[in-house]
C-alpha cells in the first residue's frame, strides 16, 4: 500500500493492529457475559450495517439524510445493561455496532437540526455534519452524523455527540511534529553507539533483569499464557462478532488520531501517533503509573487489558501470509516491551520484600530502569508499523 489518504479506517484494521483500544474492553466484557460457541471466518470488505436505527438509514441526498439521522437518534432508547447481558453471542454481536455507532441520547437532549454544519473530511465518499444541541441540565453540545457514500446513495456511519479527535493532542497531526520524531529517533539510534546517558540507563535495565531474570521469564510466560488464551478465546466467538469488533476499533483510531495520520500518508507522524499512543499512554500513564503503586495493579490491569484486547484480535483473525509475520513481530515487539514493564513493577515487590521499606528505593529504580528498553522496543515497533501501513 503507498497511500492511505483514500483508505477507510476500517480496511486498515484488516491489515495489521495498529494502536491499542480500551473501548474493546466493553465490547469483550460483554461478550464474555453472553458467550457462545462459533469460529470466526473471513472480514467482510464493507463497514459493518445495522439493519435498524439511525445507521440503518441511506438516502441521496446526503444533507436530508443527516437530518433524518438525528431525528431518528433522538427516538432512541437507551437498552440496560442486564437486557444486553441476557442475549446469546451472535445476537448480542449484531446489535453491538449499532450502539456503538449511535449510542443512545441522555433523556430530554435537545438538538437544532435547522443549524446544520458541513465540516470537512478526508475524503469526497465520507460526508460530516454537525448540529448544535442541549443536554440536561442546560449543558450545550455538538452531535455530529458521519455519511459514507454507496454507490449513488449515502449511508449514515455515525451518530452522537463530537468527540475531539486526538483529544487534544491535535500537535501530533503536524507535519513538523513528524519530522521533530524522525529526529529524535535519529538521535536515539546514535546515541547507541556512543557513550550516552541512554546508553547508562539501559545498561542499569539490563543489570535489573539480570538480577531479577527468573521473576522476568515468568512474568513473560505469563504474560504470553494471557494473549495466547485470548487469542483463542476471540477466535470461537460467533462470525458476527468480527463487525462489532470493528466498530469499536475503528471508532477509537479515529479519536486517538491515527485515521488522520494514516490519511496524510505520512510515514513519519503515523509513526509518532503508534508511539505516543503505546509509550505515553499505554506504558507510562497506564502500566508504569499502576506499578507505581508497589507493583501489583500493574500485573491485574495487564492481565484484564491484554486478554480484551487479544480476544478482539482473535475474533478479526491475522489473515494469511505475509500478514501473520508482520502480526508476529509486532506482537513480540509491543507485548515485550509491556511485559518487561510489568515485571518492573515484580521487582518493586521482590525488593521491598527481601528489604523492607528500606529496599523501595531500589526497587523504583529497577522499575525505573526497564522504561528504556521499554521505549526503545515500541520506538522500533511505531516505526515498523508505519512502514508496513503506509510503505506496502
Amino acid at each position: 500500500m503507498t497511500s492511505c489518504s483514500l483508505v477507510h479506517p476500517l480496511s486498515v484494521l484488516r491489515r495489521v493492529p495498529l494502536v491499542r483500544a480500551a473501548l474493546v474492553w466493553a465490547t469483550v466484557a460483554i461478550l464474555a457475559v453472553a458467550g457462545g460457541p462459533g469460529q470466526a471466518q473471513g472480514l467482510s470488505e464493507d463497514p459493518p450495517q445495522a439493519t435498524t436505527g439511525p445507521t440503518s438509514l441511506t438516502g441521496e441526498e446526503p444533507g436530508a439524510l443527516a437530518d433524518e439521522a438525528v431525528r431518528s437518534w433522538l427516538d432512541t432508547e437507551p437498552r440496560p445493561l442486564s437486557e444486553l447481558s441476557r442475549l446469546d453471542a451472535e445476537t448480542l454481536c449484531r446489535e453491538l455496532p449499532a450502539l456503538f455507532a449511535a449510542p443512545p441520547p441522555p433523556p430530554g437532549t435537545e438538538v437544532d437540526v435547522d443549524d446544520r454544519q458541513r465540516r470537512e473530511t478526508d475524503s469526497e465518499d465520507r460526508r460530516r455534519y454537525t448540529y448544535a444541541a442541549e443536554v440536561p441540565p442546560e449543558r450545550l453540545d455538538v452531535v455530529e452524523v458521519v455519511l459514507s457514500r454507496d454507490g449513488e446513495t449515502w449511508r449514515v456511519e455515525r451518530v452522537g455527540f463530537q468527540v475531539e479527535t486526538t483529544s487534544g493532542r491535535s500537535w501530533l497531526q503536524s507535519r513538523a511534529a513528524g519530522i521533530g520524531f524522525a529526529l529524535v529517533s535519529l538521535l536515539v539510534l546514535v546515541s547507541l553507539f556512543r557513550p550516552s546517558p541512554l546508553r547508562s540507563w539501559l545498561a542499569s535495565g539490563r543489570e535489573a533483569i539480570r538480577e531479577h531474570r527468573r521473576l522476568v521469564t515468568w512474568t513473560m510466560i505469563l504474560g504470553w499464557t494471557v494473549v495466547a488464551v485470548g487469542l483463542w478465546s476471540g477466535s470461537r466467538l460467533p462470525d458476527a462478532c468480527e463487525d462489532a469488533v470493528l466498530v469499536v476499533l475503528g471508532s477509537t483510531l479515529e479519536q486517538v488520531g491515527a485515521t488522520q495520520a494514516l490519511a496524510s500518508g505520512d510515514i513519519a507522524r503515523t509513526a509518532l501517533v503508534i508511539f505516543y499512543q503505546n509509550f505515553f499512554v499505554v506504558t507510562l500513564t497506564a502500566l508504569f503509573g499502576s506499578a507505581l503503586l508497589l507493583g501489583v495493579p500493574a500485573y491485574l490491569l495487564a492481565g484484564a487489558s491484554f486478554l480484551a484486547q487479544s480476544t478482539a484480535f482473535g475474533v478479526l483473525g491475522v489473515g494469511g501470509f505475509p500478514e501473520v509475520l508482520f502480526v508476529l513481530v509486532l506482537f513480540v515487539l509491543e507485548f515485550t516491551a509491556y511485559f518487561l514493564v510489568v515485571s518492573g513493577g515484580g521487582m518493586l515487590v521482590v525488593s521491598l520484600a527481601r528489604g523492607g521499606f528500606a529496599g523501595l528505593g531500589a526497587g523504583y529504580r529497577k522499575l525505573i530502569s526497564t522504561l528504556p528498553w521499554a521505549a526503545m522496543l515500541l520506538l522500533v515497533g511505531a516505526w515498523y508499523e508505519a512502514v508496513v501501513l503506509l510503505g506496502l
